[in-house]
């Protein structure tokens, strides 16, 4: 059946049922289901094995691990996924990066062969915002309580941002279905220059400047005349 949790916090093993549990947590309620929910069955498919695989930290550094907030490294062309142990010796991971990294392996394409197909337009800092947001909103809806410490709290408070402003539907769209074309809304509103500064400062970590960016250019747009408005709106 799958353990149960009530908590972001709790350590996770290398067991089948910690596994099973963390795809139960997964699939189950969110406003991301619709979503989620026909990526499951390909993407386990996929799976080597039903546990989590959890290294020693000098494996996980040799594997590609390089700062304090990577505690996990999804390899969708491997395919793979590789936990870094949070207590030494003890093969354990928490649960709130295991579904962080599980969020990644059902993101298009859930078959994996190739890296994330939104990665080209999102890029690093809002992947990895998003992610987060997706795994804190699974949480949140199954009444699980959050990690203590904020994960990629900068990236994720980008991503709220810009959710604030047009919904998770073109988010989810591009994230697990691969239809990238869903983001163009924020092409229209922000542009490309205006994207990819949002792009660097999401990498950067910098989300006062991110966030007055897209306040500054959400203004711009929504100053725009209307089309019609020059002829009374004829």
């Amino acid at each position: 059946m799958g353990r149960n949790f009530s908590s972001a916090s709790e350590r996770i093993s290398q067991i089948e049922d910690d596994f099973t549990g963390v795809c139960k947590v997964l699939a189950g309620r969110s406003r991301w289901q619709e979503f989620i929910a026909p990526n499951i069955g390909p993407a386990l498919k996929k799976y080597p094995g039903r546990t989590f695989n959890i290294v020693s930290a000098q494996t996980f550094g040799q594997r590609g691990g390089l700062d304090a907030e990577t505690q996990g490294l999804t390899d969708k062309v491997k395919p793979e996924i590789v936990f870094v142990e949070i207590f030494e010796h003890g093969g354990q991971t928490l649960m709130v990066y295991a579904l962080h990294e599980m969020v990644h392996w059902v993101s298009h394409p859930p078959e994996q062969g190739h890296g994330l197909t939104t990665w080209p337009v999102l890029e690093g800092g809002l992947i990895e915002g998003l992610t987060q947001v997706v795994t804190e909103d699974i949480f949140e809806a199954q009444s699980i309580s959050q990690y203590w410490k904020a994960i990629y709290s900068e990236r994720v408070a980008i991503v709220r941002k810009l959710i604030e402003r047009f919904g998770i539907q073109p988010f989810g769209e591009a994230l697990f279905r691969g239809q990238y074309q869903s983001l163009k809304p924020l092409l229209d509103v922000y542009g490309g220059q205006g994207m990819q500064q949002i792009k660097t400062l999401a990498k950067a970590n910098n989300s006062r400047k991110a966030i007055e960016c897209i306040d500054n250019l959400n203004r711009a747009f929504d100053a725009r005349p209307k089309r019609g408005a020059a002829h009374g709106g004829r």
